[in-house]
């Protein structure tokens, strides 16, 4: 269910805060700022079900990093923030310098479509519906994981597509993030079932749904996952921005 949520409002709606976004105002995430809403100097997103990652956007190095400081967790296992390339380097260096650990840069990739996609059917792969919860359920699977609080939202709200064999649900493609604008599409397919171009069928179907639903779908994938990377470019994704995730290597 969407509630209103003023520091999603404050972020604006971009390929880049689709998901902290979404998951904010689905009550999947929490909020910290620093400054008034309308000039923030920073702001901090952390989703419940991956609190490890979270959003930071602002200039500020130093009220980032406190703000970091007060999330659950800081540290007490790696940590990855995911920022803008301005801030990437001031805020690296400055976790570096007060908390005497390991900071790597690692390039996220973000991508949209604004045309239709290109078209790739398997027998296998369809568009889920209602009566195929079940099949998510069994999937081990869990709705937050994929950014809705139930199976029932994700299929009613948003949109997700499965490759199909033997009556298990091989690979899932699914909206990651529904904002007004925007449908960020998350893929993962069983690793021995990968190869058989089971994602790039799915993903294509749920693109086509984004798009039904008036949104622009959009697609991000570290600088080095050639296998979603590969699928992007096949399905006609174009990159459009890059952000940066600090990988805080504890000691």
């Amino acid at each position: 269910m969407i509630v209103e949520h003023p520091v999603a409002d404050a972020l604006g709606d971009t390929p880049e805060t689709a998901i902290p976004v979404s998951l904010l105002r689905r009550g999947l995430a929490e909020a910290f700022v620093d400054g008034s809403l309308s000039r923030f100097n920073a702001a901090v997103v952390q989703s419940h079900s991956l609190p490890d990652e979270p959003w930071c956007f602002g200039r500020d190095a130093e009220s980032v990093l406190e703000l970091l400081q007060r999330t659950d967790d800081w540290l007490e296992r790696t940590m990855s923030p995911n920022v803008s390339q301005a801030l990437a380097a001031p805020l690296a260096a400055l976790i570096r310098q007060e908390e005497n650990v390991e900071v790597r840069l690692y390039g996220d990739i973000y991508h949209s479509l604004t045309k239709p996609p290109t078209p790739h059917t398997l027998p296998e792969a369809r568009l889920l519906r209602m009566q195929d919860v079940g099949l998510l359920l069994a999937s081990n699977r869990h709705p937050q994981e994929l950014g809705f609080a139930t199976f029932d939202e994700l299929l009613t709200e948003g949109a997700a597509a499965g490759a199909i064999v033997h009556g298990k649900l091989r690979a899932l493609a699914h909206t990651n993030a529904l904002t007004e604008r925007y449908g960020d599409i998350g893929v993962n397919t069983e690793k021995a079932w990968r190869g058989k171009g089971f994602a790039t069928a799915c993903a294509s179907t749920v693109a086509k749904e984004i798009q039904r639903l008036g949104r622009i779908p959009v697609w991000s994938a570290g600088e080095d996952n050639w296998a979603s990377l590969r699928v992007a470019e096949k399905l006609g994704f174009v990159e459009t921005s890059r952000r940066i995730y600090l990988n805080v290597l504890r000691a």
